[in-house]
């Protein structure tokens, strides 16, 4: 329906598309999220964890999820999410550095992949899959992440090419337990995928601060962050307060889907600004 909505405007300018969407969301998203805001399932005290995933074409996919359940101290209470964006036929690569595409071959399944190779772990995984050209970026698939949760305990957002150290989870309960507020997020810039995550998890936490507006025209102003940076000497107890939180990485009481829940109004918006402006 929004592709036959978005195909008449084609050749408007940006504010007509945003109205296309704008108005054709009024009369079908909108209402339909309401009515769900209203029948959340209950939040439960059992110590699970849903991880929220949202992967556009992205090969790492499978290793994220594999990573994920194989670290976990407890896998069997970890739930995912998938919202899977991928080519499946008639496929183009993204624009390589000599500036041409190419032809390539359909994207890996990385649902169908993990389920053949983890039979027992496969009823965790609630996966909604979208055609890569029905896409509406990085924040919509969230909002459709978020719309997979089943009532779990903790809930955790992250990047579909992430790597994990060896009981994940249980460090992460432990930590949001032991953060001074009642309903708290956790978040920072993951290091780069090469670091001994074992020997990192020794330092001291970084946290996100130092926002700056974006430079380019293309950004239009937006708001980025600038980086994470350490502001303690050494490891903390108690997690510390921060301004921000990142949209590749966070883990939270997952009672804010419903105190703070994604907006349906926020299509082909990058990660980190709609974090802010929810």
């Amino acid at each position: 329906m929004l592709h036959e909505k978005l195909q008449e405007v084609k050749k408007a300018n940006y504010l007509d598309v945003w109205q296309a969407y704008h108005d054709l969301a009024v009369k079908t998203l909108f209402p339909w999220d309401q009515q769900y805001l209203q029948r959340m399932p209950q939040r439960r005290e059992d110590g699970t964890v849903f991880l929220s995933v949202a992967s556009y074409r992205d090969e790492n996919c499978y290793n994220t999820l594999s990573w994920a359940y194989g670290n976990a101290t407890n896998p069997t209470k970890l739930f995912v999410g998938l919202v899977q964006q991928n080519c499946q036929s008639n496929c183009r690569s993204g624009v390589l550095a000599n500036l041409t595409m190419q032809d390539v071959p359909p994207d890996q399944d990385c649902h169908a992949h993990f389920c053949k190779h983890h039979p027992t772990l496969c009823p965790n995984i609630r996966a909604l899959h979208i055609n890569e050209d029905e896409s509406l970026g990085p924040y919509a698939a969230r909002f459709f992440a978020s719309k997979l949760w089943g009532g779990e305990q903790w809930y955790m957002q992250i990047d579909a090419h992430m790597t994990f150290r060896a009981d994940w989870d249980s460090i992460s309960i432990r930590m949001l337990r032991a953060a001074p507020t009642e309903k708290p997020v956790l978040s920072h810039y993951p290091p780069d995928h090469s670091v001994d995550l074992v020997q990192r998890s020794h330092d001291a936490g970084s946290r996100l601060c130092g926002p700056a507006f974006a430079g380019s025209e293309l950004e239009n102003q937006i708001i980025r962050l600038e980086g994470a940076g350490k502001y303690d000497a050494v490891k903390l107890d108690v997690p510390r307060f921060a301004p921000f939180t990142a949209a590749g990485y966070f883990v939270a009481h997952s009672e804010f889907l419903k105190d703070v829940p994604f907006d349906p109004f926020l299509p082909w918006v990058s990660r980190v600004n709609t974090t802010v402006k929810r």
